[in-house]
């Protein structure tokens, strides 16, 4: 509650301010357009205060016009007792104003939007209308008629006022529309307008004194400042312009020579309508202008950055194919750099198989036939690999239809080929199966009862293909014993959309078979299940298998749980006895020769690459899927007959019969070569700067704290130190970021060679570099500092036919196993800043006073940084 009576004091005292504020602005104006009329004799050519009271009724809300039009009204009237003296005739005209500031204000909160009252030549024009026109009509007609202004000089002074406040709403009023607090506080802005007032009033004041037809050239001035000013700066420029010319017609500095001075009595106001008309249509035609180069540069930016950015390959494409402008997504598609590819021509590229499709229908997108195409092709990496694309072209004309460059958005389809690829090979071995296995598959729509059979199920039923079948012909074909259950799971996967996988016997020319019924509803709709999915398969052979059948049941299963693994079926010996293809790669045996062997003899697998072989666990005894340990850090490797590695996990299975009788084991070895080398870049980048290789800031602060932990030799010390490039920004702002990089990573590459063995480097960030030497005197540490920060000095780095040479700066600080990390760090920077403070390219230790200076190397300019 006090924080909202605060607020509302604050607010109240914001309005008072405001309002003597204009009081102020309206006192000075009115002034300034009366002492014009005290000098000249007659009515001001201009007249500001209507215009300002106009402007502030439409910019306030209502609840506020009271106080502040109070103040305009106090100042108005005060500047007419000052110049005219008190009397109660003063306040007629200030209700003049103040009536048609009212009828302005109202009109222009219909016509113009109050966020951006002047944005086009359309608002300038209703503006015009409503206050420049209309309103100075009604004004001097209230004033003609409470004046009681003789009929002789009705018609000057009806004229006279209506153009003083046209004048003044032309001067004043854009001004008092666009002004904000901060309009003009670009410090670029501001001294621009100030330079252009000052040239613009010089050069105005040079030709109403001097030149001939001085108003032509006045015009041409200010023409200057609409192209050359934003839009709220000329109108500032036009409003103290016009203030100075009312003011050198008033005192007469304008000779009688250059002029007419008839006219000028007769119609004082025209060279003001000369000079302000067109500037001001002059400044919104430029201001339209700029807003739509505004539009035209964001419209570039945005489809600049769409472009760049984009996760699929982007490319601009001239109409002979060479390549514009690609996007980074597109040269790591093809694997070019950019300046590669856009020397290059989309023909290069394509597949030879694929050139003339693209060719045609470009051509037919250039001669008009298609607006846009797309189409599925096969591109060359700079790797001699294939990828497939699909690409989507369109053709961007200029204002004359021609032809400017191709739009080409070109997404890498290579996994969906692959595995399109990959589906099709199913459905052919599937098929494959379904006929080597003798199932049929039908289908049954329930509401109709007509079912759909393929060959194989007419051949199952003993039935002529092309025979019409329904629910209850199928019915009929089954044995009389079996229909009831049947149909009874019929009705039940019906009413819970539930799968069907029922066993009966059907009669046939050849006897009774067992068929094997399996089904499932399908959905068209959601939530409607319209018709039912199933395949047959004659079974009777299985049923007079039984045992044989248990046993290749395990197997099956276990196998095609299995089967995107590798799969090794052994006997009850641990013999081999099947392989998967992919077993056969893995272990580069095939099934043909590992048939029969021991699978020890198969399988090589080790601690990692070259680490011990790991014995696998063959008893068959164990429980099911015995497995190792699941951990990255366990690293099994399988070693093939090729010579070939893979990182894998495996489990092993053992098979019984029902009686519990062994009759072998399964072991599926998954590859997780891939994620395990995932795991490990991860863990890598996660710990190394990935531009030099180094380590970085987290490995270097661990590193730290190993050292800092207690030790049996409590008294053994350690050095810490920083190292910081000189001139290194010079690299980067002169041959740019790459060459920077660059530099980085050989000047790491130099640096590792002056370290000991046990010695510890670091990429901290930047161009900043750590190094831990643990063992190390204080003494032995400077040396080998400042043969490293020799050795950067005396590097020549060779940059696009330049070269360049950097320095380095080193701050060290000794420590122990009772010292902080903090604290440690924190002595080793203020090292370096010593050591970067004492001119560069020296070594400094804390505490000490920084003596080591490196000597000049000769031949080499030193580059600031």
């Amino acid at each position: 509650m006090a924080s909202e009576t605060l607020a509302n004091v604050q607010h109240s005292r914001t309005q008072w301010l405001n309002s003597l504020l204009l009081g102020l602005l309206s006192l000075a104006s009115t002034l300034y357009c009366l002492e014009l009329i005290k000098i000249s004799g007659q009515i001001s050519p201009l007249w500001f205060s209507t215009a300002l009271m106009t402007i502030v009724v439409f910019r306030n809300p209502v609840r506020h016009l009271p106080l502040l039009l109070s103040g305009c009204m106090v100042g108005v009237i005060c500047a007419n007792a000052i110049i005219l003296g008190p009397g109660l005739s003063n306040l007629k005209f200030p209700l003049i104003n103040l009536a048609q500031a009212l009828m302005g204000g109202v009109m222009l909160r219909l016509l113009l939007d109050h966020h951006a009252p002047l944005n086009t030549l359309y608002s300038w024009v209703k503006m015009m209308l409503a206050v420049g026109l209309f309103t100075p009509f009604i004004g001097a007609m209230l004033a003609s008629a409470l004046l009681n202004i003789p009929a002789a000089s009705l018609t000057q002074f009806f004229s006279t006022w209506v153009a003083s406040e046209v004048i003044g709403m032309l001067a004043l009023g854009p001004v008092a529309l666009l002004w904000q607090r901060d309009s003009l506080m670009k410090h670029r802005v501001l001294i621009e307008t100030v330079l252009t007032l000052l040239v613009t009033l010089t050069l105005s004041w040079l030709a109403l004194r001097f030149l001939p037809w001085s108003f032509a050239f006045v015009i041409v001035i200010l023409f200057y400042s609409a192209v050359r000013l934003p839009r709220l700066a000329a109108f500032i420029v036009y409003l103290v312009t016009v203030s100075m010319i009312s003011l050198m017609l008033a005192l007469n500095l304008i000779p009688q020579d250059f002029i007419s001075a008839p006219l000028l009595v007769s119609v004082p106001w025209l060279p003001f309508l000369l000079a302000l008309v067109p500037s001001h249509l002059m400044t919104l035609v430029m201001h339209s202008f700029r807003e739509e180069r505004k539009h035209i540069s964001e419209s570039e930016t945005r489809f600049r950055h769409a472009m760049e950015y984009s996760a699929i390959g982007m490319a601009l494409v001239a109409p002979g194919g060479q390549w514009l402008q690609v996007n980074k997504s597109l040269c790591r598609l093809l694997g070019y750099r950019q300046d590669e590819l856009e020397g290059m021509t989309f023909q290069q590229l394509s597949h030879p198989d694929d050139l003339n499709a693209d060719l045609i229908q470009m051509n037919a997108l250039l001669a008009g036939e298609i607006a846009s195409y797309s189409m599925e092709k096969r591109y060359l990496r700079s790797d001699g690999q294939t990828v497939w694309a699909l690409l989507a072209v369109s053709l961007v004309r200029d204002s004359e239809q021609q032809p400017l460059y191709f739009i080409s958005q070109i997404e890498d389809i290579t996994g969906l080929k692959q595995t399109e690829k990959v589906n099709q090979q199913l459905m052919e071995r599937i098929t494959l199966a379904n006929d080597a296995a003798g199932i049929g598959v039908w289908e049954w729509n329930p509401i109709t009862g007509e079912m759909t059979w393929d060959r194989r199920m007419f051949q199952l039923y003993h039935l002529p293909p092309g025979a019409i079948i329904t629910q209850q012909s199928w019915m009929n074909c089954l044995l009389p014993a079996d229909r009831k259950k049947v149909m009874a799971l019929l009705d039940d996967a019906m009413k819970n959309t539930s799968p069907i996988d029922v066993e009966y016997r059907i009669e046939t020319s050849s006897g009774i078979r067992y068929i094997r019924c399996q089904g499932n509803m399908v959905a068209d709709e959601p939530g409607q299940s319209s018709r039912m999915l199933g395949i047959n398969q004659d079974v009777t052979a299985f049923r007079q298998l039984t045992d044989a059948l248990d046993q290749e049941r395990e197997r099956m299963h276990i196998t095609l749980d299995a089967i995107d693994e590798a799969v090794i079926s052994t006997d009850e010996e641990m013999q081999v006895i099947f392989m998967n293809p992919v077993a056969e790669k893995m272990t580069g045996w095939p099934q043909h020769h590992a048939v029969g062997k021991p699978i020890a003899e198969i399988l090589q697998i080790t601690h990692g690459g070259e680490g011990p072989e790991q014995e696998i666990v063959l008893s068959c005894a164990l429980p099911k899927n015995t497995k190792p340990a699941d951990s990255p850090d366990q690293d099994l490797v399988l070693h093939n007959r090729a010579g070939e590695v893979f990182a894998i996990n495996y489990s092993l299975s053992p098979l019984s019969t029902q009686e519990g009788d062994n009759i072998g084991s399964v072991m599926v070895i998954q590859d997780v070569s891939e994620s395990r080398e995932i795991f490990k870049r991860l863990r890598y980048s996660a710990s190394h700067d990935m531009l030099t290789r180094l380590p970085n800031r987290a490995s270097f602060e661990q590193r730290l704290k190993v050292l800092l932990m207690p030790q049996e030799n409590q008294h053994m010390h350690h050095v810490l130190a920083f190292v910081d490039l000189d001139r290194f920004k010079a690299v980067n702002d002169s041959a740019g970021h790459a060459a920077g990089d660059a530099l980085l990573r050989e000047l790491s590459t130099l640096m590792m060679r002056q370290l000991r063995g046990s010695d510890f480097l670091a990429r901290l960030g930047g161009d900043e570099f750590g190094m831990l030497l643990p063992e190390c005197s204080l003494e032995d540490a400077s040396e080998i500092a400042s043969r490293l920060v020799a050795t950067i000095s005396q590097y020549q780095f060779l940059w696009k036919g330049h070269e360049f040479s950097v320095g380095a700066s080193a701050g060290l600080t000794i420590f122990d196993s009772s010292s902080n990390a903090v604290e440690v760090m924190t002595q080793a920077d203020i090292a370096c800043y010593q050591a970067k403070n004492s001119g560069r390219g020296k070594i400094a230790v804390y505490g000490e006073a920084t003596d080591h200076d490196l000597p000049p190397t000769p031949g080499i300019s030193p580059l600031p940084r």
